[in-house]
């Protein structure tokens, strides 16, 4: 999958300065299916972001994530499955590399299969973000209709997405995402000890998917940023833990100052293998 957003320009809070936000993203999953009906499953993801964060300053911030995916798909009876992956990451501006860079984190999400259409899902997300220890409660379904037409794809709060079939060849969708990530910046900007990115966004799209073959899938989205923030913290501002959208205990003292939420625009390309099962 390959993923590039962009705005237009969004005006700082505090100032008549404006910045875009560009980002752009490559993630791959390769599942290795076992004779047993389970699963090893491998990746990456690959990500950059660009974007002013100090109105006062000329250059635009670049940072990095690289991700790998390990874990499993394991199988448990008729009806229940689960997926159990860690995910270390590196996630700064990589003007250096050093402890402050690495995180690490891990997800497991239990699933149900009520019927040929339906499955349920529940689990949890953690990860060592800069402000603390993060996690994120998950729930949500898969649901195809039978005349396969319509299609609900939700692990919330993180993600959703609804899409309906008007043609072979066209579908029409909603979709949400809301993230949060944190990047170690190596060449501070507000205090000279060290600080921190972190990204914050809630994002409403709609989309159109075309599927000109059976295994490429182009999108083209356009969404409203709600409640977006790139927060920059000095790195010992640190909570106690953090739950989905709270933080508890500790007060962080944001060092810059917001920008708009405004409009998104992405574009994304999927390729899917299709793998054959033989007699």
């Amino acid at each position: 999958r390959f993923r590039y957003d962009n705005t237009p320009l969004n005006q700082f809070d505090s100032s008549t300065a404006s910045t875009r936000v560009q980002e752009m993203a490559l993630d791959a999953t390769l599942p290795i299916v076992l004779k047993n009906g389970n699963a090893l499953v491998s990746g990456f993801d690959l990500q950059s972001l660009r974007t002013k964060v100090n109105p006062n300053y000329p250059d635009v911030t670049s940072v990095y994530t690289v991700l790998l995916k390990l874990g499993v798909n394991l199988k448990h009876s008729e009806k229940w499955s689960g997926t159990y992956m860690f995910l270390p990451k590196l996630s700064s501006d990589l003007k250096e590399i050093s402890s402050k860079d690495f995180q690490y984190g891990a997800y497991a999400l239990i699933k149900y299969q009520k019927n040929p259409n339906l499955k349920y899902q529940f689990g949890m997300y953690y990860n060592s973000e800069l402000f603390g220890p993060f996690f994120v409660p998950l729930l949500g379904l898969y649901y195809l209709s039978p005349s396969k037409k319509l299609e609900i794809n939700a692990t919330l709060p993180v993600w959703a997405d609804i899409n309906y079939r008007l043609k072979p060849w066209l579908r029409v969708g909603f979709s949400f995402s809301a993230f949060v990530r944190s990047f170690n910046i190596n060449e501070p900007q507000f205090v000279e000890s060290g600080e921190y990115l972190v990204k914050s966004t809630n994002e409403p799209m709609l989309y159109f998917q075309f599927e000109p073959t059976k295994s490429l899938i182009i999108q083209t989205k356009l969404g409203y940023s709600i409640g977006r923030r790139y927060a920059i913290y000095d790195e010992t501002d640190k909570v106690t833990f953090g739950l989905s959208a709270f933080r508890f205990g500790g007060d962080q003292n944001q060092l810059n100052s917001d920008f708009e939420d405004g409009l998104v625009f992405e574009a994304r390309l999927l390729y899917r293998f299709h793998i054959t099962k033989e007699d």
